[in-house]
């Protein structure tokens, strides 16, 4: 008895990882995110952009399978907001450091070719990340080159 239970939650956990799994999949393409109107000037300025061959959860998800779930988290109250019509224009999305690092380190098998990071004259990439200070100071409009408080578009817009 106990075995067939055993046996059947064991069939049910793998069969809603994979089910997740394909969701998540099917709902992580730069193309799925800007089908909202909310974000659509984003995909679009993403598209002329030097990350342009980087998908969106590559910046935008924490690491690992629980960052899977909790982007798709996320992405369950966007599209809730979406559809009840009570949602607020993106200003601030949210990207992790280390997704940044990691890429421009050269630790992703994904980008091989990114950009390494290098100090220069005026900075000094690895005191910057030592110091904990956001890749984000200094390249802000790196994926999307929207500035939000400057197109007219969205000036007015429910907030």
């Amino acid at each position: 008895m106990w075995k067939k239970i055993i046996l059947g939650v064991g069939i049910a956990v793998i069969g809603l990882f994979a089910l997740f799994q394909v969701g998540y999949y099917a709902t992580s393409s730069p193309s799925f995110c800007g089908s909202c109107h909310e974000v659509k000037k984003y995909e679009t300025s993403w598209q002329t952009s030097v990350h342009k061959n980087v998908d969106c959860l590559e910046c935008h998800q924490p690491s690992g399978e629980l960052g899977k779930f909790h982007a798709k988290a996320r992405g369950l109250n966007y599209v809730f907001q979406h559809f009840s019509g009570d949602y607020t224009i993106p200003t601030r999305a949210i990207i992790s450091d280390q997704n940044c690092i990691k890429c421009h380190l050269g630790d992703s098998k994904s980008f091989p070719s990114a950009m390494k990071l290098k100090n220069t004259s005026k900075v000094n990439h690895y005191e910057t990340i030592k110091k904990s200070q956001s890749c984000l100071d200094c390249h802000r409009d790196t994926g999307h080159d929207v500035d939000i408080n400057s197109s007219p578009d969205l000036k007015g817009a429910k907030s």
